[in-house]
């Protein structure tokens, strides 16, 4: 072992010395007690490595030497200290060498120069050597210790007299705060500030003076007037002993909420750097319109997304109007993280390659409570070998990587969207647009923005906090999601792997159930059918022996395709019949929102047609009154039931000519002729008849 200047010592009885000087040839060290009043003395070096090795001596680290910043120092210490230093130097240049500082015989003359130049006392100086020496020989171990003195952070024994500076004129001089005097405080502050009332420290102080510095009471008008001691404490003694009594994570527990501490306040340690997946959902701040009727607003979307913790790459996201925790949104966007992007993106018109967005199956998924819960989930992520970890409550920083993520899109995204959310839930000022009114977009061209937006953070965004480690270095790996990536899944097998898009699809998409009838399957009052599907006879058979009920799984993204479950578990993909092209490539919630407006217009409409055919009822009562009227004033009493009915051929054929020539000629007075000659005509028909 060798021995080096400076370190530090420690025997089994406590004594604890400093090595000061080693003398190579004579095998001698100068080592110094950090205790006491003795002059430094000399050790044979083999005699302290012996007692290291047999562990009488144990090295201990190095606590004696101050570090103050020169500019914390005050004008004082560093006039002090400077005119120790100059004493030590001018010792240490009395001496032809560094050793004779250690040996009696040379230190002494170089002593006696210093105390007659600079008048100090030998004690004095001697004092200053030995601080020197102790202090690990540099120039602040010269610094007075200021610090040390006074009883900061002690509490001092009290007597009767009021201890503490006079107040001026000899007002609100308070009290000496003993025990029984803190015990009130912290029983006011118990009872009166930590709680969800939030009061201030000034009403907690007045009413430690109501409950405990009362001695009589007044009555006035009725009401009982405390009359105050004269001997109270002042509010500056509460507000010192509030901030020594206080405990701040109960205080801001008590008054602001666990959840408040938890998310804000509570110490924050280490990363949430780890292999595997990072999953959440958020809503985000922008309002969205139908992309079948712009006047329609569909609210503001959920964004459902899994973060490579390792690589910062964002795998997969699902935007819809899926609840935060809502099977759909969740599945599909773990979907999304674990198959290919190439079809997805090529469904909003942009064109990538595998390379530029990857895609597997991790195994182990970090969420919060509430996410990823439930037999149906835990059964799908169970079937793919994935490992679920949750979050305690309130731990939001425990996945602060897909947080970031969340914010990095917002951050990119929100300044050119319309209909973003302005001042959250604050109300809204007068005069002020509402948001709502400016959305623009629909769910497909913010899923567009999106898409964008992630395959710029995976390509070429910078992580400039990330922290690589000596292997990425040297290998020159970039701090970039995609070349993280790259390094990941060469460098640490089996932490994500592929599997087969059917897999996960039958273990991810949602379920439900359809009606196999003659005219398709039919979900959601929408038609499916294929050519397998009519080919194996089974519409056909619907209609003979009646509709029946099939599993069948779907993308709540998009409805224009569904898969049915056929015999064996294989999936038989199905698509929207071409009478119901209008609702092709919409998602489900969109299309719901959208019948949902047609069925509110249909409602309206029929109110109308209500009201309209009340006044058409109105008008056919009214016509047919008239004509029983005209029929009662002008039917003949004479003519028996059996006459009116006879020869009603014949009198059809004289309406229709005189009808005919009303359209012939359409005169006003040629009607009165005709109706003559028709009276005429009826009653030569009747004379013949008789």
């Amino acid at each position: 072992m060798n021995l080096v200047v400076n370190q530090l010592f420690k025997h089994g009885n406590g004594n604890v010395i400093r090595v000061l000087h080693i003398n190579q040839l004579a095998n001698v060290i100068y080592v110094i007690n950090m205790e006491g009043n003795r002059w430094c003395y000399p050790m044979q070096s083999k005699d302290l490595i012996e007692a290291i090795h047999s562990k009488e001596w144990i090295e201990v680290p190095d606590t004696y030497i101050r570090t103050v910043p020169e500019e914390q120092l005050s004008e004082k210490e560093r006039e002090k200290r400077d005119k120790a230093w100059e004493m030590v130097t001018a010792f240490l240049q009395e001496l032809d060498n560094e050793e004779f500082a250690f040996i009696g015989s040379y230190r002494k003359p170089a002593i006696d120069k210093v105390l007659c130049k600079y008048q100090i006392s030998y004690n004095g100086f001697k004092a200053l050597l030995l601080k020197y020496w102790r202090g690990g020989s540099t120039k602040n171990s010269l610094l007075p210790n200021y610090y040390k003195c006074g009883s900061t952070g002690k509490i001092r024994n009290l007597s009767g007299k009021k201890v503490g500076r006079p107040s001026k004129k000899g007002r609100d001089c308070g009290i000496n705060v003993d025990e029984k005097v803190k015990r009130q405080f912290r029983a006011a502050l118990n009872k009166y500030y930590y709680n969800e009332r939030n009061n201030s420290l000034k009403f907690v102080y007045e009413m430690v003076l109501k409950d405990y510095y009362t001695v009589d009471s007044v009555n006035e008008n009725g009401v009982s007037i405390p009359i105050l001691d004269k001997a109270v404490p002042t509010y500056n003694q509460f507000l010192y002993w509030f901030k020594r009594l206080n405990d701040t994570k109960k205080e801001i527990i008590q008054r602001q909420g666990m959840r408040n501490y938890q998310q804000n306040h509570r110490a924050i340690i280490g990363t949430s750097t780890s292999e595997g997946w990072q999953f959440d959902s958020t809503q985000f701040d922008v309002y969205l319109v139908s992309s079948t009727n712009r006047n329609v607003i569909v609210g503001r979307p959920t964004l459902h997304m899994a973060v490579c913790a390792f690589t910062r790459m964002i795998m997969g996201f699902c935007i819809s109007f899926e609840s935060l925790n809502g099977y759909g949104g969740e599945m599909l966007a773990l979907y999304n993280a674990m198959t290919s992007k190439k079809e997805f993106c090529k469904r909003y018109g942009i064109e990538i390659d595998d390379s530029e967005w990857a895609f597997g199956v991790p195994s182990k998924i970090l969420t919060d409570q509430g996410a990823l819960e439930g037999k149906r989930i835990e059964h799908a992520i169970e079937q793919l070998g994935i490992v679920i970890q949750q979050t305690p409550p309130y731990h939001a920083d425990y996945k602060g990587i897909i947080e970031q993520a969340f914010e990095q899109l917002n951050v990119k995204i929100k300044p050119f969207a319309d209909g973003v959310v302005i001042k959250g839930n604050q109300a809204k000022e007068r005069g002020q647009k509402d948001y709502r009114l400016q959305a623009t977009m629909t769910i497909d061209e913010f899923t567009k923005v999106v898409i964008k937006t992630v395959l710029f953070h995976n390509n070429h965004h910078v992580l400039k906090d990330y922290v690589l480690t000596e292997e990425m270095i040297e290998l020159g790996v970039e701090k970039i999601p995609i070349k993280l990536w790259d390094y990941y899944v060469n460098h640490y097998k089996g932490s994500v792997r592929i599997l087969p898009e059917e897999l996960i699809r039958i273990n991810l998409l949602p379920t439900d159930t359809g009606t196999l009838t003659a005219r398709g399957v039919s979900f959601k009052k929408m038609l499916y059918a294929s050519p397998e599907l009519l080919a194996a006879g089974h519409m056909v058979e619907a209609r003979v022996n009646g509709s029946k009920k099939v599993k069948i799984c779907y993308n709540p993204l998009d409805i224009s395709e569904i898969y049915m479950y056929a015999e064996g578990g294989q999936l038989q993909k199905l698509t929207l019949l071409e009478h119901l092209v209008a609702y092709k490539g919409k998602g489900l919630d969109e299309v719901t929102a959208l019948k949902e407006y047609e069925q509110d217009k249909d409602r309206k409409n029929k109110e109308q047609e209500l009201q309209a055919k009340m006044k058409l009822y109105e008008e056919l009562e009214e016509i047919v009154n008239m004509a029983r009227e005209e029929s009662a004033a002008e039917r003949d009493p004479n003519l028996s039931k059996a006459q009116r009915i006879r020869g009603i051929k014949d009198n059809q054929q004289v309406e229709r000519m005189l009808q005919r020539e009303i359209l012939r000629e359409p005169k006003v007075e040629e009607p009165e002729e005709l109706v003559d000659e028709f009276d005429e005509f009826a009653i030569f028909r009747g004379e013949m008849n008789e």
